[in-house]
């Protein structure tokens, strides 16, 4: 049986005079250039000024540049070291086509069921995804896999961890207890740095009570253009909470608020 957000007790009750906050970053499937793995670094270098730890999400593109290369490799070792979280990042086909993003390739939809046109872009069912994925150093707990019903066949039963959102009403909430293909998972949501206008995510912050928390979610090519928002939103989580006790990944987020129904 799947637990309602009551049945998260541990999470609830947890006293501190700030919300836990976490960040996520996306690495699109077209983003897997030179280029944005440097900026990546950067942005993995920036946060660590600041004691920020990041759940970086790998698309399978950009788990195959990083098997290449064993700097790369060992660059991803470091960052798990120090506290970062190395998750999923999905595109599926079906949400791909309802939004302006690019379909990574992968899906477990019946190749019978996939436009004509879009074929030739079909790279192999979510087993050929995960085997990617599972081959990075760590063990992947946490994903973002997507928006559309259709493609929640993707979903990986070896993945506990779920993430949402975009707008900044989605940075605000609890996790959310519910099921992905078949699978129980716990959710939690965010909202995007990039799109919302200066200031508004400090002050969504400030709403945010420590019942709840409060996620934020940034792309690596939005680091590279606007690298002035993310500064700017590490400086005040650090003015705050200067040792970062209240930050962290989404599955350490997730597992400490590990959840028993409560007595009917």
């Amino acid at each position: 049986m799947l637990l309602g957000v009551s049945g998260l007790a541990t999470f609830a009750a947890r006293e501190t005079a700030l919300p836990e906050s976490v960040f996520v970053v996306h690495c699109e499937p077209t983003t897997a250039q030179e280029i944005y793995w440097n900026g990546l670094v950067q942005l993995v270098s920036t946060a660590e000024t600041y004691l920020v730890p990041l759940t970086i999400m790998f698309t399978a593109q950009w788990a195959q540049m990083i098997h290449t290369d064993e700097s790369k490799i060992s660059r991803v070792e470091a960052w798990l070291a120090w506290g970062h979280e190395i998750a999923c990042h999905h595109h599926g086909y079906w949400g791909t086509k309802e939004r302006a993003a690019s379909w990574d390739g992968y899906t477990n939809t019946p190749v019978t069921d996939i436009e004509e046109a879009d074929l030739d872009s079909y790279l192999g069912p979510m087993d050929d995804y995960m085997a990617l994925l599972e081959a990075l150093p760590g063990k992947r707990i946490s994903a973002c896999f997507g928006t559309s019903e259709q493609d929640e066949v993707d979903w990986s039963g070896s993945i506990p961890y779920s993430t949402r959102g975009n707008k900044l009403e989605d940075a605000i909430g609890v996790p959310d207890a519910l099921e992905r293909n078949g699978c129980e998972v716990i959710e939690i949501g965010y909202g995007l740095l990039a799109n919302q206008p200066r200031g508004a995510m400090q002050a969504a912050y400030s709403t945010c009570s420590s019942s709840e928390t409060f996620g934020a979610n940034g792309h690596v090519y939005n680091f590279v253009e606007f690298r002035a928002d993310f500064d700017q939103w590490f400086e005040f989580l650090h003015r705050l909470d200067p040792t970062g006790s209240n930050r962290c990944t989404i599955s350490g987020l997730l597992s400490a608020s590990q959840h028993e129904e409560e007595p009917s």
